[in-house]
């Protein structure tokens, strides 16, 4: 049954989609009636084919973890959210010695996948490909999530959630980490104390990007930023096609609040997917999720924040994108919003697309990434 509360939200969500849709300008009416034809929504997920547990390189730990948090948004990006008690769920992904030794200064990195993806996204099976196993081979620890309507998480109404409140409880995963309070060893905390860290970076991927950007002007509690395959004002017609054709299905309710961004396998590789291995595709495109309509419906209102907000950033800011990316372009005009960062550096991985950790050039995605924090 759906609560009062859920249809007071679901009331202003929808009116404020409805609204976005009345104000498009016509570049944007014409892009999603030129998209492919295809249905409103996709019921039925692709499985993901089945493969034996994966088993990471001798000396690397692999802790199942999970946080308690209130979906509330205390953000600078207002949205509404439902104020319930969730659970976030993923992985501590970390050199052995890292974890067990003693010291402050232990640092990690939280990332967050993007609109379609999920943790699968930095959990690939596939040698070079599983970004948290690669980078705990270059020395760093890495949290990977679902965050609350994807996979393995905590499930709600997509009209419950907002953009704001993502970045929310991007923030109390932040404190726990740094306090150490998260479940670690499984669900139920069996398994070894969970690990403090005295720094804590941000990385997002795609609409990962805007949460981790919105955490961090809004708290202010995180050590760098990291900004894969996003900008504010550089989304390209495919991307806009796709956003307003999905915006439309989520004004008709979509599937319990969720909706596909691509209609179908199909146009998930061709918008996210360039020079990649036929393997890697195999392994990743059965995963592609709906996403929850009120992150969608809030990211535009959210984007006006950031334009006022994203100056008054002043830790480091490492921004990646794929020189062939289809959906995001315009790095260094986003880069140049950041005009109170301590410092800033920009890299394009040739011929990658908008899953750029997924192009044969991965290994320049996995070495960038750890030399800038070697230096944090």
């Amino acid at each position: 049954m759906i609560s009062v509360r859920t249809n007071r939200l679901r009331t202003v969500l929808l009116g404020a989609a409805a609204a976005l849709l009345a104000v498009t300008p016509v570049y944007w009416t014409n892009a999603v009636a030129t998209s492919p034809e295809a249905p409103a929504d996709r019921t039925d997920a692709v499985s993901a084919p089945e493969r034996k547990a994966w088993k990471l390189d001798k000396g690397i730990s692999d802790v199942p973890v999970s946080f308690t948090v209130r979906n509330i948004n205390r953000t600078k990006a207002s949205c509404p959210v439902d104020g319930r008690t969730y659970t976030v769920r993923g992985h501590l992904t970390a050199p052995t010695r890292l974890l067990e030794g003693e010291g402050a200064d232990k640092a990690v990195t939280l990332y967050q996948h993007g609109i379609a993806a999920g943790e699968w996204y930095w959990r690939v099976e596939a040698d070079g490909y599983h970004h948290a196993e690669e980078l705990a081979a270059r020395g760093h620890a890495s949290l990977t999530i679902d965050r609350i309507g994807y996979d393995s998480s905590d499930t709600l109404d997509g009209l419950a959630t907002c953009i704001g409140g993502q970045a929310d409880i991007t923030h109390q995963i932040v404190q726990q980490l740094r306090k150490g309070t998260y479940r670690s060893g499984g669900a139920k905390g069996s398994g070894k104390g969970a690990t403090a860290f005295g720094k804590v970076f941000l990385a997002g991927q795609s609409n990962g990007g805007q949460i981790a950007q919105i955490a961090a002007y809004s708290f202010r509690d995180v050590d760098g930023l990291v900004l894969m395959d996003w900008t504010d004002r550089g989304l390209t017609p495919q991307a806009n096609a796709r956003f307003f054709s999905s915006l439309q299905t989520c004004l008709r309710g979509g599937t319990k609040g969720y909706v596909y961004y691509d209609l179908g396998p199909a146009e998930f590789r061709s918008g996210n997917f360039h020079d990649t291995d036929p393997a890697v595709l195999d392994l990743a495109v059965p995963h592609q999720n709906r996403h929850p309509c009120g992150d969608m419906v809030s990211q535009l209102g959210a984007v006006l924040v950031d334009l006022r907000e994203l100056k008054t950033i002043t830790v480091p800011v490492l921004f990646m994108y794929g020189e062939k990316d289809a959906r995001v372009e315009g790095g260094e005009e986003h880069r140049a919003l950041f005009t109170g960062a301590e410092d800033t550096q920009l890299i394009d991985i040739p011929e990658a697309g908008h899953y750029m950790g997924m192009a044969r050039q991965a290994p320049l995605v996995h070495d960038t990434l750890a030399e800038w924090l070697d230096r944090r």
